[in-house]
């Protein structure tokens, strides 16, 4: 996806229109919609329980200030995240940072790569680990190939997410860097959910804002 914003990052630090912001928690809410289905029926098909990230948030708090986050408040921050946090830092990234795609693409390859790089020197690398590694790599080359610039933007937005999620808050929380130490399988269903919830939140907004003109 282009910078389609003119005037410089002046222009996308002042308060955007009314409408971006409407398409920005579409964009984000369709995605979400999505992961919720993912995360909370697919996975739980697959693993036998869901992914949760208000799980997540509650590790954040008790790692670092020793509190136990009620419910729904767990809950309601990880819609806000979803809804608002995430999209509003796309519109950032992808207005301010020149060819943002490949660098999000490589933040997520060198981390990724050192993650199991780790395993390997420890000899926990699996035929599970083998897999997940090959689909991460897949994912990251199909850039390459791929004939649409935004949706291979839009994917890079998706891997992202869950580097974010599980590279940085993950650790943060106390828990193992890309949740590997945890087997792995979570981790793998985590990102796919991420990288479908992202992807579809930045479609959804960018094709909104090409046809508001």
């Amino acid at each position: 996806m282009q910078n389609t914003m003119t005037g410089g990052p002046a222009a996308v630090f002042a308060m955007p229109a009314a409408r971006t912001i409407v398409n920005l928690m579409l964009g984000g809410l369709v995605g979400l919609l999505v992961w919720e289905i993912w995360a909370r029926v697919l996975t739980k098909a697959v693993l036998g329980y869901p992914l949760e990230p208000a799980g997540l948030i509650d590790a954040l708090f008790q790692h670092n200030l020793g509190l136990t986050v009620p419910w729904l408040l767990r809950e309601a921050l990880h819609y806000a995240v979803g809804i608002i946090g995430y999209p509003v830092a796309y519109y950032l990234i992808s207005r301010l940072v020149p060819r943002w795609g490949l660098v999000l693409d490589a933040v997520v390859l060198a981390t990724f790569g050192l993650a199991m790089a780790r395993l390997i020197a420890a000899g926990a690398f699996t035929p599970l680990h083998f897999m997940f590694l090959t689909a991460v790599l897949a994912l990251l080359a199909s850039r390459f190939i791929n004939r649409s610039p935004g949706l291979a933007d839009a994917i890079s937005w998706g891997n992202f997410t869950w580097f974010n999620a599980l590279g940085l808050m993950a650790p943060l929380g106390g828990l193992s860097f890309y949740l590997l130490g945890e087997g792995g399988d979570l981790s793998y269903m985590s990102f796919a959910g991420h990288v479908i919830y992202g992807a579809l939140a930045a479609l959804v907004f960018e094709h909104r804002e090409r046809r508001a003109g």
